[in-house]
């Protein structure tokens, strides 16, 4: 039985976001210190999926990050990574152990319902942290996660409930986690912006199946109208523009459906990459944000108004910004070169 077991010289550097912070502070462990900024911006953490079906709670979901992230950034930092999953409940438990053992802060992937300090009811798997220690002897896990400042204690029980959710929008994960490496060699700043931003770009451009990217935007603006008719009843009509905007505003994003904190990256990247700042890309970036936040507060206003739909103005927000987006992208797939 181990007693109180921390990584050595761990610092935690709160973020907005429930992906780019554990990939940094995990990065910051293996000694390549980089911003969440920068980590969300090299893992292509833009996205938008549109999601819909009768069996789902609520039945119209939005959300704007790929499950890829941590991977994309790591492939484009030319970082290992090992990417594992483990059904037994203690064996899950012994290889995150170990990890830390061996030096490394993994990555967790869990549903923040079952982490009693989201305070929350509502499912949302796919969440991840940071392990940075345990005591078996308490019987507990401590969390570096997202803004939080400090440490969070889990109990290991609440852990493997949360690790082992079947909960939406990603059903099990597999206990999944990831143990990250840092770069075997000095990252060529320049060379790994562009490959990043081109990357984000085709993600976003392809494919055009109204599902994934600008093509889903482009759905979710042609069906968002009439969302008010085709929900379930109007609790699941309510709780679709709802969660919407937490989707768009809260849960992490850091405001604007992550594009603000994509802004940030692209403030940062232009110190790397002249073309970036040539085109003005953060500040077209940031409006793009800004017309995120406009539309949460929309649908937040719509859910609480009984049997009310999205107006004429509604839907031409969501129309203007998959215009933008596609705009963009496009212009960043044909003019950015390494």
């Amino acid at each position: 039985m181990f007693g109180l077991v921390l990584l050595p010289g761990f610092t935690h550097r709160p973020g907005v976001h429930c992906g780019s912070t554990a990939l940094a502070d995990a990065l910051r462990a293996r000694g390549l210190d980089i911003t969440e900024a920068m980590a969300f911006g090299l893992g292509a953490g833009l996205g938008f999926f549109y999601l819909d079906s009768p069996v789902l709670s609520p039945t119209r979901i939005i959300l704007g990050r790929p499950w890829t992230l941590e991977e994309t950034a790591c492939e484009v930092l030319g970082a290992p990574v090992a990417v594992r999953t483990e059904n037994d409940p203690a064996l899950a438990w012994s290889a995150v152990r170990d990890a830390i053992h061996r030096g490394f802060a993994p990555i967790l992937s869990t549903d923040l319902r079952f982490l009693p300090y989201w305070q929350t009811s509502s499912p949302f798997n796919g969440h991840r942290v940071l392990l940075a220690g345990y005591d078996e002897g308490r019987g507990v896990a401590f969390l570096a996660d997202t803004e939080r400042e400090k440490l969070q204690e889990v109990a290991l029980s609440d852990l493997e409930r949360a690790r082992a959710s079947e909960g939406q929008p990603l059903g099990f994960t597999g206990r999944q986690w990831m143990e990250v490496d840092a770069p075997r060699a000095p990252v060529r700043w320049r060379e790994a912006v562009a490959d990043a931003l081109r990357r984000q770009s085709r993600q976003m451009l392809l494919p055009q199946d109204g599902h994934v990217g600008v093509s889903a935007m482009e759905r979710f603006a042609a069906e968002v109208p009439r969302w008010h008719e085709l929900a379930r009843d109007e609790a699941d009509r309510a709780w679709c523009f709802r969660f919407a905007y937490q989707c768009i505003e809260r849960r992490g994003t850091g405001g604007g459906n992550f594009r603000l904190l994509y802004a940030r990256f692209l403030a940062e990247a232009a110190r790397h990459h002249p073309g970036v700042g040539a085109l003005g890309l953060p500040a077209r970036m940031e409006a793009i944000a800004a017309g995120w936040t406009r539309l949460a507060n929309s649908f937040k206003d719509l859910s609480g108004r009984p049997g009310a739909g999205a107006s004429v103005e509604v839907a031409a927000q969501v129309v203007e910004l998959a215009r933008a987006e596609r705009g963009y992208h496009e212009e960043v797939a044909a003019r950015v070169t390494g």
